[in-house]
């Protein structure tokens, strides 16, 4: 992108400036102060390419010295109701592309200066700088004053506001709305004039009048020097501006670093990814080839045995558990439940044992009835009374008073609630 620059700034009496003086050292000339009687002498400032005046067809031949235009332009304000604080042009500071020959920028500047100030009735002062020495060979730029107030046959009139007119309406803008709205305008204007210069003459090169926030890039823009803190960084003195601008700029090549360094990394990983993408196919590959092989066996009957890779064995498999049946589920349960009778009746005896009764004689046993068929399916089993039962008892009857004297509690309430129903009545 090829380098863009336009400020605009204002030459008053209220900072010091004088407009002879301005028109002098942007001209390298020696031009003399009528107001002042002083000698303004810049003919040994080097560096300046081309001067040149344009003004409309209408303005007086004399207009075309410099000396002349601005001491008019300076007795013309001695003429107004402030002449302390008189305004006396407007400067315009315009980088040139470097990449055009020195006709081609001279051209790039009179087309634009004419067609949007000169026609305006406006005089346009024009100075074609190379770039400094020791600085930017690129650096190719143009100041151009610009007087404030239109100008006729018999010279120097009221202020030009042609372009500070509402569209349709005739209004006038305030200066501040002014200052905001038609430098942005002027702006965008340049940077179209710089781009159809550089297509007509071929070159790929572009600008943009845009931040550089708004274009989309992430850099920090740098600061303008100026003349004075320009002379002295090539005298080899550090100014303020300048380490600034040298800070900013070793700050935005390391991002600049950084960034690259960034898109080497994502570009290494989209790499690895690639490849493992492909390792991993490769390998889902060589899966569906051995699949197809052993799908593709019973039907090659005719191959020898020998040839024929021999096939994995099976793994072990663990045997089945079976599933009990249903006599041995009842026996297992019966085995509990005798096992939960004996740990009751346990708990039920004494710590201490007993002493034994004394043997009783034997007894003639009777002789047996016949048994009755024992019943299909495991005996029916007694389980001896809980020694919790008692207690269970004794709580649902403490339980059942509860509730008793629960309910007598609810009565007495309400036969009291009634009773103050009464008396309310």
């Amino acid at each position: 992108m090829a380098d863009y620059r336009l400020n605009a700034k204002i030459i008053s009496r209220s900072t010091g400036q004088s407009a002879v003086a301005a028109a002098a050292y942007r001209a390298g000339e020696r031009i003399l102060d009528e107001r002042t009687g002083e000698i303004k002498d810049y003919t040994r400032k080097r560096g300046i390419l081309l001067t040149i005046i344009l003004t409309p067809g209408y303005a007086p031949e004399q207009i075309q010295s410099r000396a002349r235009l601005w001491n008019d332009v300076e007795h013309r304000e001695d003429k107004s109701t402030r002449r302390s604080a008189a305004q006396l042009a407007r400067e315009l500071q315009l980088s040139l592309p470097h990449e055009l020959t020195h006709e081609q920028r001279v051209d790039l500047v009179c087309d634009f200066i004419k067609k949007e100030f000169v026609e305006h009735g406006v005089v346009a002062d024009i100075a074609i700088h190379a770039p400094p020495r020791g600085g930017d060979n690129r650096n190719y730029h143009a100041h151009v004053l610009l007087t404030l107030r239109e100008i006729g046959p018999e010279g120097f009139g009221k202020k030009c506001r042609l372009w500070e007119q509402q569209e349709g309406t005739g209004k006038r803008k305030s200066w501040r709305q002014f200052e905001t709205e038609r430098l942005v305008e002027w702006r965008r204007l340049w940077a179209v004039y710089e781009n159809r210069a550089l297509t007509r003459y071929g070159h790929e090169a572009r600008v943009d009048h845009r931040r550089l926030k708004d274009q989309g890039i992430d850099r920090q823009p740098t600061i303008h020097i100026g003349p004075d803190a320009n002379e002295m960084e090539r005298r080899g003195i550090n100014t303020d501006r300048g380490e600034q601008n040298r800070r900013i700029k070793a700050e935005n090549d390391n991002f600049a670093l950084a960034k690259e360094e960034l898109a080497e990394s994502e570009k290494r990983l989209a790499e690895l990814k690639q490849q493992l993408a492909a390792e991993r196919m490769e390998q889902i590959e060589k899966t569906v080839r051995a699949v197809k092989g052993l799908l593709q066996k019973p039907q090659q009957s005719d191959t020898p045995a020998s040839e024929l890779p021999p096939e994995p064995e099976p793994p072990a498999r663990t045997p089945r558990r079976l599933r009990p049946s249903a006599a041995e589920r009842i026996e297992q349960i019966q085995k509990t439940v005798r096992a939960a009778d004996a740990f009751w009746k346990r708990g039920d005896q004494p710590e201490t044992p007993a002493p034994e009764p004394p043997p009783e004689p034997p007894k003639p046993e009777p002789p047996e009835p016949p048994k009755p068929p024992a019943p299909f399916g495991p005996a029916p089993r007694r389980r001896p009374p809980s020694k919790y039962a008692e207690l269970d008892q004794e709580e649902d009857a403490e339980r059942a008073k509860e509730q008793e004297a629960e309910r007598e509690r609810t009565k007495e309430r309400e036969k009291e609630h009634e009773r103050k129903r009464k008396r309310g009545r």
